[in-house]
């Protein structure tokens, strides 16, 4: 998909392939260290994004959103079917459970320089109509959300994430949120 952002940018949105790895790579690092702090579902080396752009881990897949004049990754966002074990056992605690074969569990990331420009919003629905298509039915925050990251609890608070509970990871708030779609 091609489309416009608010600055008047054209990207593209696609499926990452095998061949992204060193771009993924290069992204990642360029990402700030608060940034970085808050995307957590894999490590940043070469060999974790080359795992994961050779689809490698079977369950997941991602999204990229390119800069259609020179190619670089502008945001990167990974679902995994079905819930990663750390957050089930912890919604399993609240007596809450999903089907896997119609949940997915979600880690988006967007560049610094792009975030409030639409990017996110553009993406998120792009993957949505993917998912829904696929007869998924629920979407869980991979990790939750960090409580101090204000700027991605009101995203997803306007994309309608249900707040579910608070827990303690590393010292910090963290909110599990969950869509019904």
């Amino acid at each position: 998909m091609i489309t416009e952002l608010l600055n008047n940018k054209q990207v593209s949105i696609r499926q990452w392939q095998p061949a992204d790895a060193e771009a993924l790579f290069t992204y990642l690092q360029g990402l700030s260290v608060e940034s970085r702090s808050r995307f957590g579902p894999h490590a940043f080396d070469k060999e974790a994004v080359s795992h994961i752009c050779n689809r490698q881990v079977p369950r997941w897949e991602g999204y990229l959103a390119l800069d259609n004049s020179n190619g670089n990754i502008l945001a990167y966002m990974l679902i995994c079917q079905g819930m990663i074990e750390w957050d089930e056992k912890r919604y399993a605690q609240r007596n809450i459970s999903f089907d896997n074969s119609s949940t997915v569990t979600f880690a988006p990331s967007v560049g610094d320089a792009w975030q409030s420009m639409g990017l996110g919003t553009l993406m998120n629905n792009f993957i949505e109509s993917e998912l829904m298509k696929r007869g998924i039915k629920s979407i869980v925050l991979w990790g939750g959300v960090q409580a101090s990251n204000k700027k991605a609890v009101n995203f997803y608070k306007k994309h309608h994430y249900q707040y579910i509970s608070t827990f303690r990871n590393n010292e910090m708030d963290n909110f599990d949120m969950v869509k019904y779609l």
